[in-house]
């Protein structure tokens, strides 16, 4: 019986843990909060919009970074920092692969394939 009370009081604990980190990098897109929504479960997967800008540092690697809203299909604004090998092409459009604050992957899309929310917020 004192096996089973462990185990519960153990698994209500790592389910508060694991609320309680996604309520803490719910708004937030430094790169501790993308380590920990990779990691947690309780984090879905998205896809969000962005229309490229000139970057924000470049680091001695050629290695450049971003920090921008993004608006999901909906229009929903996030804060998001993303990394790139190299400079891109300003005023182009991403579709980036999210899990809350970690950035999986993006690519370049076309102005058409922007959903109309997110390209009426992006273009604002």
């Amino acid at each position: 019986m004192k096996i089973i009370k462990t185990i519960v009081v153990l698994a209500v604990l790592s389910g508060a843990a694991l609320f309680g980190a996604k309520l803490y990098t719910q708004n937030q897109s430094d790169e501790l909060s993308g380590t920990i929504d990779q990691l947690n479960p309780l984090v879905d997967k998205g896809e969000v919009y962005v229309k490229t800008k000139k970057a924000d540092s470049v680091n001695g690697y050629g290695i450049t970074t971003y920090k921008q809203p993004t608006f999901d299909k909906d229009g929903k604004k996030k804060n998001l920092t993303f990394t790139a090998d190299h400079e891109l092409i300003t005023d182009r459009y991403l579709k980036i692969y999210n899990k809350g604050a970690h950035v999986e992957t993006y690519e370049e899309v076309s102005k058409e394939d922007v959903p109309e929310k997110a390209l009426e917020e992006l273009n604002k």
